[in-house]
């Protein structure tokens, strides 16, 4: 079930369907994977609509259990043989994807989100200083971001050694991406004071509002400043795609004569999506998720650069590796990865599931999660009144932030946003009202899932703007249990405000 050698150019999604013609065994065993998938996908609720949560494909599932069984590690081609080309393939995959060249680029499996930043950071570092990794990290060394990023590229940082003070968030504008202006300044703030620009990371979807930034701008703007200042070096450009490398696969998609017959809405969305994930060829790395818009499980995720050869600047001293890795011929990237147990399992499961789905079923998937947001949206519209409202019209993607107010609030009929007073207030009724929801023992006709948001954005003083957050993946919620889900949610914000002695108790968060 995994790529031959000398066969990786033709497993990118170069079809609808994937697999090149002719691979009669692996076609076999797809076939058999997508009856039981029809299947695996129905367990997931239809009322599940709870963060970026989507159904795991069984493809992926059924393949990792049968590799499991060998136990192949996936840092020396001796333990993983060939189990372990399904990484270069995935990663040649993924490049093509992005627009980089498939030759020239290279990949590698990680355990998440979180460590997709951690090694674009760390080669970041080694091309700012290249002794840190023996030396320690120089005083000052800085990464910027944008204000709306995943706490997780802070948290590198101080993994690091950089410093959750030295990373520097740049403001952002009302769709969630990033203020080029303020990240320029950011830039600029740190290369003045002498001290070195390790990464710049941009936002490539957001977990809030799917929010792409410009990496054609970034770099240029990188290219300009390292040439003003006179850098000896060239700051790494990261592209946090995580949750937006699926869409990936609508960059190739004719959105005007719309094949798939998406509504006028889900088109806006996918060209604005498209237009900016175009950019994401200009960054020198990208991340995804694999367990999140990749229908897989829990964990599978990658870092992809578009120059392969960045990874070797991660490698160890090869006296200290030797006794591990005597086969100097093998693929070994336990030379440089952090992990020195990474299962071969996933990186066949995922390079499995990719061409299980290939760019058609991803599409149709994607769309129909967009589709029904905004069926969502609509419903919400037409049945909530004054009770609760979507807040996050500026979304590129099918989340759905729901504001609920306490009865007759005036917020309700037209929220300031710059009133603090009034949006701790509402933050406090909305929370409540989740924790509430949470701890209710209902029938299965009567469930749903969804999930709060601290902050589905910042307002211009800097407060959170705490919200339901409504987020389906899953192929079988359709536009009617989106209106199902919206009755059973309105009927259970009724129950809760029924418990209100004084519903006047809100007054006091003003």
């Amino acid at each position: 079930m995994y790529p031959k050698a000398g066969q990786e150019e033709d497993l990118s999604l170069m079809g609808e369907r994937g697999l090149p013609e002719g691979s009669v065994d692996a076609e076999l065993v797809l076939g058999q994977l997508r009856g039981w998938l029809a299947g695996a996908v129905k367990v997931h609720h239809h009322m599940f609509a709870k963060n970026v949560v989507p159904p795991p494909s069984f493809v992926h599932l059924a393949a990792w259990c049968a590799v499991s069984l060998f136990m192949p590690n996936g840092v020396t081609g001796e333990d993983a043989a060939h189990t372990l080309s399904a990484e270069p393939a995935s990663a040649r995959t993924l490049a093509r994807l992005a627009g980089y060249d498939r030759h020239r680029a290279g990949g590698l499996f990680t355990f998440g989100g979180t460590a997709t930043n951690l090694y674009a950071i760390n080669v970041g570092l080694a091309k700012a200083q290249p002794g840190h990794s023996e030396e320690g990290v120089e005083p000052g060394v800085a990464v910027v971001g944008s204000w709306p990023a995943h706490y997780s590229q802070k948290s590198a940082c101080a993994w690091l050694g950089i410093g959750t003070r030295n990373y520097i968030a740049a403001a952002s504008l009302p769709d969630q991406t990033t203020d080029l202006e303020s990240m320029e300044a950011a830039c600029r703030e740190v290369m003045a004071r002498g001290h070195r620009l390790a990464c710049i990371i941009g936002a490539g979807g957001t977990t809030s509002n799917m929010a792409v930034d410009d990496f054609a701008g970034i770099a240029v703007m990188r290219d300009r400043l390292a040439a003003e200042y006179e850098l000896d070096y060239t700051p790494h450009v990261h592209a946090d795609t995580v949750i937006g490398w699926a869409y990936f696969c609508f960059l190739d998609y004719d959105l005007q004569r719309n094949p798939l017959g998406f509504t006028p809405p889900v088109v806006a969305k996918l060209t604005r999506l498209v237009e900016r994930l175009r950019t994401v060829r200009h960054a020198d790395s990208f991340g995804t998720d694999f367990h999140k818009t990749g229908f897989s499980p829990y964990t599978s995720s990658m870092i992809v650069m578009r120059d392969g050869r960045d990874f070797s600047r991660l490698r160890r001293d090869a006296g200290v590796m030797a006794p591990l890795f005597h086969d100097k011929d093998a693929y070994n990237p336990g030379t440089f990865t952090l992990e020195t147990s990474r299962s071969a399992a996933t990186m066949v499961a995922t390079w499995l599931t990719l061409q299980a789905l290939g760019k058609h079923g991803m599409r149709q998937l994607l769309g129909h999660a967009l589709e029904t947001a905004e069926a969502l949206r609509g419903h919400i519209g037409a049945l909530a009144g004054q009770d609760a409202k979507v807040i996050n019209d500026l979304s590129y993607g099918p989340d759905v932030f729901v504001r609920c107010y306490p009865p007759n609030d005036p917020a309700a009929q037209s929220e300031n946003f710059d009133d603090t007073d009034s949006v701790r207030r509402v933050n406090r009724y909305t929370s409540d009202l989740f924790a509430w929801l949470s701890h209710q023992d209902l029938p299965d006709g009567e469930q749903i899932a969804v999930s709060r948001t601290s902050a589905a954005f910042y307002t211009s003083s800097g407060e959170p703007v705490v919200a339901l957050r409504v987020y389906s993946l899953n192929p079988y919620f359709s536009a009617s249990h989106a209106r199902e889900l919206v009755v059973r949610l309105l009927e259970g914000k009724r129950r809760f405000d029924a418990t209100l002695s004084d519903p006047g108790v809100y007054e006091g968060a003003r």
